[in-house]
C-alpha cells in the first residue's frame, strides 16, 4: 500500500529556486535531504494555518503543522529521520547560533530589501502575488505589506540607517563564511542546518535584488561553492510542482 505523500503548502517558485521563501526552501531542502516522498502546492490566498505564514505541511491525515522549525522536528519524530546523528553538542551549539544569524538577523535584511524598500517593493508585489485573484492582490497584499513592514520595524534593523544596516549584513556573511571554512557541508557532513543555510543563503545569492550584502556573499567563494553544492546534491532533478521523492 503506497503512504500518501507530505503536502507542502507554500509560495510558488520563484526566480529560479524552489522558493522565494527562506522557510518554505528550508523546509522542503529538508524534506529532500530526509529523502521523503513529499508534494508542494501553492497557496492562491491566505494560508489555512493557525500562524496565518507559509510553510505549514499537510498530513495524509489532514492535520496541519505551521512553523519551519516545528515541521522539521515533527517530522523527523514521526519518520525517524536521523540527518543530525552525527553532530556533537559543540556543532549542535554552533548550529544553533547558525541558525539564529540566517532566521533571525539575515533573514530581515531580505525583508527590507523586498518588502519595505519602496524602490524594490514593486518587484516583490508583482512576482510574489502576480497569479494571486484581483481581489486578494488589491485588497489583503497591501495589509500584508504592512504587517511585514511592522515586524521588520519592531526586530529593529529597518530602523537602523543604511550604512549600519549593509555593515551588519556583511559581518553576518563573513561570519558565516568562517564557520564554514573548507569543509563541504556545516560541521563536515550534510544536517539540518544545511538545510537551514542552503535556504536563506541562496535567497540572497540568487534573488533578483542587488544590493552590497548580495555582493559580500558572492565575494565569498566558499559559501558561493556551498550553494553550488547544495543545489547538485538535492536539486538536480528540481521540478517547480508535483509529488516527489527526493533520491540520493
Amino acid at each position: 500500500m503506497t503512504t500518501a505523500p507530505i503536502v507542502l503548502w507554500q509560495m510558488q517558485p520563484l526566480w529560479g529556486l524552489p522558493n522565494a521563501s527562506p522557510f518554505c526552501m528550508k523546509v522542503e531542502t529538508w524534506l529532500r535531504m530526509a529523502e521523503l516522498r513529499y508534494e508542494t502546492r501553492a497557496i492562491a490566498g491566505p494560508p489555512k494555518s493557525k500562524s496565518s505564514k507559509v510553510p505549514y505541511i499537510e498530513r495524509p491525515d489532514g492535520s496541519l503543522i505551521y512553523d519551519s522549525s516545528c515541521i522539521l522536528e515533527t517530522l523527523a519524530r514521526e519518520h525517524s529521520v536521523s540527518l543530525d546523528g552525527h553532530l556533537s553538542a559543540s556543532d549542535r551549539a554552533l548550529g544553533l547560533l547558525l541558525q539564529r544569524t540566517l532566521e533571525e538577523s539575515l533573514y530581515f535584511l531580505v525583508v527590507h530589501d523586498r518588502w519595505v524598500d519602496d524602490q524594490n517593493w514593486p518587484r516583490t508585489a508583482r512576482d510574489y502575488f502576480g497569479d494571486f485573484p484581483w481581489p486578494i492582490r488589491t485588497l489583503v497584499v497591501p495589509i500584508v505589506r504592512r504587517k511585514i513592514v511592522a515586524a521588520a520595524l519592531g526586530q529593529g534593523v529597518s530602523r537602523l540607517p543604511e550604512g549600519q544596516r549593509v555593515a551588519r549584513g556583511k559581518a553576518d556573511v563573513r561570519a558565516i563564511a568562517q564557520l564554514l571554512g573548507d569543509q563541504p557541508y556545516f560541521f563536515g557532513k550534510p544536517s539540518s542546518y544545511d538545510a537551514i543555510a542552503y535556504a536563506f543563503l541562496a535567497n540572497v545569492l540568487w534573488a533578483p535584488y542587488d544590493n552590497p550584502v548580495k555582493d559580500e556573499l558572492h565575494a565569498q567563494a566558499n559559501l558561493v561553492a556551498y550553494c553550488d553544492r547544495m543545489k547538485s546534491a538535492y536539486y538536480a532533478d528540481w521540478k517547480a510542482a508535483g509529488t516527489i521523492t527526493a533520491s540520493t
